[in-house]
Order: structure tokens, then sequence, then C-alpha cells
């Protein structure tokens, strides 16, 4: 009963006829004497390891939102697959994360029996790419990110989980099927393996092939697996790669909201670019003036906190004086300030309260307020 629910389910797959088994690119199956966490910096391009572990520490990071990493072969094993030099293997799943749809990293698991550099080799070398869209058989969808890596950790000894941080500049990839592709360059180094299919993941017991890479419609070679590696008895591995995916929550993006208490001050605060991290935060009092008198003259207020609305001779005052992060700032209606690129920023909120000039108006003339959340 066990095989027929799971030939239903594989039915689409032979549908569109799977390659011979001898097509199939070599497994490679070595125990796991350790993993080490490694961290690339897209922004940056630099590469770090962050840790060596025991076999069982698998995760890195924040609990990832798509998580394909259990391993094919087993407690204690780890299958990798080794296609030829220019081939790109690509898997393909499809993302429910129902974030704000950027990606703060990904992490992907490889195996490589390339000598590692510090012991004179070159180390690990491939490429991997995103994609969205992807639905397999051909159908690699659009590439939308691509790294190519050299002399990356190796060693037979070493399962390695290789995260790229976006940092400040997150990934954008809607939520629905999505691709992975890792492409073939020094014959020694190949993407762990992991069990499939998981219906919850929409990754199936398959791989594409594309030759030359990377991976086009106009190259595809075919799709594999092992034989069904769900079979009970038979041992096969599963052909589907390490892909987990980190997602920065909606409360993490930058926001702004105009407030104004009792409505009483004119409402022309407002928000020009957002405050996310690394970028720059402007805002504009839209006061119209005559082409024929000079720029508006405004005065600009940045407190921690909003205080109770406070009615003055000069409209509600809004913002808490007494947790003023800068002196008041006098300008010309307009305002920007760079917001550094420091993750232990997001979530920050900062209030902004403006005021009016005169000659423009017979006396000082507050604004209503901004509420800015810095972040992604």
């Amino acid at each position: 009963m066990q095989i027929l629910a799971l030939c239903l389910f594989l039915s689409p797959v032979s549908a569109q006829q799977l390659l011979p088994p001898g097509s199939a690119p070599q497994v490679r199956s070595s125990p796991i004497e350790r993993v080490v966490h490694v961290v690339h910096d897209v922004a940056a391009e630099t590469t770090r390891i962050v840790r060596v572990s025991a076999p069982g520490e698998l995760a890195l990071g924040t609990p990832p939102c798509f998580d394909s990493s259990e391993l094919s072969g087993g407690l204690g094993l780890a299958l990798s697959v080794v296609a030829n030099p220019g081939e790109d293997l690509l898997s393909w799943g499809t993302k429910r994360c129902s974030g704000a749809s950027l990606l703060r990293g990904f992490t992907l698991g490889y195996k490589s029996s390339a000598a590692s550099v510090d012991r004179g080799g070159p180390g690990a070398a491939f490429s991997i790419a995103l994609y969205s869209g992807s639905t397999g058989f051909g159908q690699p969808g659009t590439e939308i990110f691509r790294r190519t890596f050299t002399g990356l950790p190796s060693g037979l000894a070493d399962t390695i989980l290789l995260t790229l941080d976006f940092s400040t500049d997150p990934l954008p990839l809607a939520d629905g099927a999505f691709g992975w592709s890792y492409l073939q360059i020094d014959g020694a180094t190949g993407p762990v393996l992991v069990v499939a299919p998981k219906p919850i993941l929409g990754t199936r017991d398959a791989l594409d092939i594309y030759r030359p890479g990377p991976a086009r419609a106009d190259n595809y070679v075919g799709t594999f697996n092992y034989g069904g590696c769900q079979v009970p008895g038979t041992f096969a591995p599963c052909a589907s790669t390490w892909m987990q995916l980190d997602e920065i929550l909606p409360s993490e993006l930058a926001l702004s909201a105009e407030l104004n208490g009792s409505g009483v001050n004119p409402q022309i605060l407002h928000e020009l670019l957002p405050a996310r991290l690394g970028h720059v935060f402007a805002a504009a009092v839209d006061f119209p003036t005559p082409s024929s008198q000079p720029v508006v003259a405004t005065l600009l207020l940045v407190s921690n906190a909003l205080g109770t609305p406070r009615t003055t001779r000069f409209g509600e005052l809004l913002v808490d004086l007494d947790q003023q992060r800068i002196p008041p700032i006098l300008g010309r209606g307009s305002y920007s300030f760079a917001i550094p690129a420091e993750r232990v920023l997001v979530g920050t909120r900062v209030y902004l309260q403006a005021a009016v000039l005169p000659p423009f108006t017979p006396h000082m003339a507050l604004t209503n307020a901004l509420r800015v959340r810095i972040g992604y």
C-alpha cells in the first residue's frame, strides 16, 4: 500500500520521462565527522568560518522558514552528488514563508574531496544560483541570484554548511515556486542530498541536469533520480539537495506612520524615503510657497517618544521634548539622515515633528508627527 501511494505521488515524475539510472551523476558517501559553518557576506564579498561543531548541530542562525535539510544518508552519513564539470544540477520546491518576501540569507550544504587551502590545495569550487518560478523538468524559472566560489573549506571529513548573508540588502523572493542549482566546476565538490519528496516543501525526488550551465530552458538535458529513495528496502539516495531560507519578518521592515493628535495641526510632514539600514532616510514639510518668496524655514524635532498631546499657541506639541535624541534642526523644509548599516537598529523607533517658522506664518506653526521604524 505504501509503494502504491508513493507511485501515485511520483507519477508526474515518471510521466515526464526520467533519465535512465545510468545517466545519474555520481553519489559519494562519507561519514559526518564534524560540521563546519561558513558565512559569506554577499555585499562585502568576504567568507569566514564561524563555527566547527558536532555532527548533530546542523542548524545555523535563526530558524529557517523553508528547511530542506533532512539528510538522505541517514544518521551519521552524508551523501553528496558530484556532476560532470560544467553541468548544473537544479532542485526545486515551494516557498511558503509568509514573511516580507525578502531573504536575509540562505544556507546550503556541500561535501568536497578537493585538497584544502591550508594544505596547499585549491579548496572547494562551485557556483550556486537561486531562481523564481522553477517547476523543474526543464523549467528553471528566472535566475535572481548567482555567486561563484573558489577556495572554500573542503575535506571529506567535513560537512560544510554555507550561509549566504545578504546583510542589510535582503534579496527579494516572493512565495511560490523557486529553485536552486549547483554548477559543477572542480569535479570534486557537490551538494548534500536530502530526503524528498516533502509535500509541505514542494520538493521532489528528482534533479534537473543542464549542460553546459548555467541552467536555461534551452540547455536542459533531462531529469533523474536514483530509483525512488522512499521505497522501503531500496536504500537508494534521494535526488534533492539541501536548502534553508531565512526570511525577514514584516515587523523588521522600515516603516513610518503619520500621527496628528486631535488633528488641529496641518498634516504636511511626510516621509520621502524609508529608514532602511545602510540607506538614507528623508522627510519633508510640504508647505507651498509663492515662487517670489524665499524658501520656507522649518525646525525639526527628533525624539525617542511621543508625549501626551499638549496644546500650545503654536498648535499641538506631539513629541516628548524630554527625550530628544538630538538638538532641534533648522532647515528649509527637507531633511535627510544616513541610517547606519547596523542590524542592532532594526525595530528602533524615533518620532519627528516639524514647525514652520515666520514669515510664512504669523507665528511658528507645529505640524503633524511621524513615527519612524528603522529596518530593512
